[in-house]
Order: structure tokens, then sequence, then C-alpha cells
């Protein structure tokens, strides 16, 4: 892979990041929230930080009850995105870079990158970082927006951040 980025380095600006973005939103949005994800885009070029809360989960579902699942698994239809703004933005500044690079090998670059994304959250979930921060668990996920990725590394990486019960809802909502 001809890239430029250390994907160890950029995996601890990810979780410096992550972390700082959960705990600005726990500051902003109280303990209400109920998942949190970091979603990129299938250029590969981003690296967000979403949360739902109960309250907006809970509104969502009750107003249009077709969609429940929807509301629940899909970060672009939870209640905010946003934290760790600098963090993030140097993130994304880095990898818009990485993409210009005539010799990257794009798809190894953007597998890299989705890796690091998920380890990084699967390694605050082991050490229970969401946990201490809001007292329970929650739902964790990677995603990518508008993508086409295989419905098996959506649910690896469900099954990776996850209780089993959540990631065999997950897997029923992808399938129904």
């Amino acid at each position: 892979m001809s890239t430029t980025i250390n994907f160890e380095d950029l995996k601890s600006e990810i979780e410096i990041a992550t972390k700082l973005a959960f705990k600005e939103n726990v500051e902003k949005y109280g303990t209400d929230i109920c998942a949190f994800s970091l979603v990129s885009d299938d250029g590969a070029m981003t690296v967000v930080p979403y949360l739902n809360t109960k309250e907006h989960l809970e509104k969502m579902q009750s107003e249009d009850a077709e969609y429940k699942e929807t509301y629940e698994f899909e970060p672009a239809e939870w209640f905010a995105s946003g934290g760790a703004s600098n963090g993030f933005n140097e993130i994304c500044k880095t990898l818009c870079e990485e993409i210009d690079n005539d010799e990257l090998d794009f798809e190894s670059f953007r597998n890299s990158l989705f890796e690091t994304c998920t380890q990084v959250l699967e390694k605050l979930r082991l050490e229970k970082f969401f946990h201490k921060e809001l007292g329970r668990d929650i739902l964790l996920m990677f995603s990518i927006s508008d993508t086409s990725e295989s419905i098996e590394n959506l649910l690896q990486w469900m099954k990776r951040l996850n209780s089993g019960s959540e990631s065999k809802r997950f897997e029923k909502y992808l399938y129904d």
C-alpha cells in the first residue's frame, strides 16, 4: 500500500478525538445518550462522530413506527453529529490529502481506515470508556454514509462492538 499515513498514529488521533467528542456530548446532552458511532464515507475522506439520545429515538419511533429500526441503526437519523471539531477536522484534512496521492492503493487504504475506526471503538468498549462516562453500555457502531458496503462487513463490525442480542437485532434489520 503506497500511503504516507501511519495508521497507528491515526488510530491514536481518532481515539483522542473520539474520547473528547463523547465527553463534550455528555456535557452538552447529559446521560440520555444511548448510541455513538464513528461514520466515514465510501471515499474514505471523513471520520465524524454521531450520537443518539433515548428521547430523540423514542420521539422518532413514535412518530413513524414503520421505521423503528432505521431510527435506531442508521446514524444519519440520529440526534446529533459533532464534538472534538478540531481533532476530527485535522483527521479529515489528513485523509483528503492522502486521497490525492497518485500512488495510493485506494481499496487497501479505505479498508485500513475502516478497520482503524472499528478498532478504536472496540478498544474503548473493552476499556469500558462509554460505560464509565454514562454508567451503562450503549449501542456502538462504525458506519459508512451512502455505501454499498457488504452486509457481512457491517455485521462483523456490529458484532465486535456490541452484545450478541444487539448484533442479532441489527442483522434482522439488515435482512428485513
